[in-house]
């Protein structure tokens, strides 16, 4: 059966983490290129108010939504103040944080917020909108942003790599659960993006703009939301991904982590001593 793409032209699409990177060239591809109206949620209010101020057009809107996603308030009133605010066609769920270093270095509490954000908070809205545009019968969509670390486990960004698999298995198993049901779950899994998620890591140490591997945040939101109109289940972007993507399926543990660690290794920040 052939299932018609998505159509967010004078609809909302929430979009979750919008206040820069990838989120915020998405939000801004969604109204300047798609015509689509935005909800937009990050913890930064001075960014999202910059960011409605600059796409404010006069017929498209921007409706700013501040929240910190590993609350789980902030999550559930979320999605309460997106559906009061109109009739919602698209959710981006987006926002996500990261770990790099040694993995027994990392506490807790930061070990916490990454799996608040990346996952309990991905599941509550990524639920909360199935549920709604089943009851809708609108044929919405919903698009959850991985990654090509989800494919295999990766030394030094192990957590992190942890919740990506997460994300990718749990979007494509509902995806075939909602099919012939009317709303559509794709899952975006790009490798390296340039943006401020590798300065705030520490990534930038080993990585940069132009390295084998590393798109632009503009490329990136434009192949993106070309998969999540046409319901694509799963997004790869870019020939060298779809190659390394190959590549982390096929090879076996043994041979994989190795390579990578050499990747990683001579970037990383000194070990914390026990004290």
């Amino acid at each position: 059966m052939k299932v018609s793409p998505l159509d967010v032209r004078g609809h909302w699409v929430v979009v979750t983490g919008a206040s820069s990177g990838l989120g915020r060239e998405m939000a801004t591809q969604l109204v300047k290129e798609h015509g689509a109206n935005v909800v937009a949620v990050a913890r930064r209010r001075d960014r999202l108010e910059a960011l409605a101020q600059e796409l404010h057009d006069g017929t498209t809107r921007v409706h700013p939504i501040v929240a910190d996603l590993a609350k789980s308030a902030d999550v559930a009133r979320v999605f309460s103040e997106a559906v009061a605010v109109g009739e919602v066609r698209g959710a981006v769920l987006n926002a996500g944080v990261t770990y790099y270093g040694h993995t027994l270095d990392q506490d807790m509490p930061s070990f916490d917020n990454l799996l608040a954000t990346n996952v309990t908070a991905l599941v509550h809205l990524c639920q909360s909108f199935s549920k709604y545009f089943v009851h809708k019968k609108n044929s919405g969509g919903v698009l959850l942003i991985s990654s090509m670390a989800g494919f295999a486990p990766l030394p030094y960004q192990a957590a992190y790599a942890a919740t990506k698999a997460f994300v990718t298995s749990y979007g494509r198993s509902l995806a075939y659960e909602l099919k012939g049901k009317g709303p559509s779950v794709s899952v975006f899994a790009p490798g390296g993006i340039a943006t401020e998620m590798l300065e705030l890591s520490g990534l930038s140490r080993k990585f940069s703009a132009g390295d084998v591997g590393i798109m632009s945040a503009d490329e990136c939101a434009r192949i993106a939301l070309e998969g999540f109109k046409k319901r694509r289940v799963l997004t790869v972007p870019g020939a060298s991904n779809k190659l390394m993507a190959a590549g982390m399926k096929l090879a076996p543990n043994g041979v994989l982590m190795p390579a990578i660690a050499r990747i990683y290794e001579g970037s990383l920040p000194e070990p914390k001593q026990d004290q």
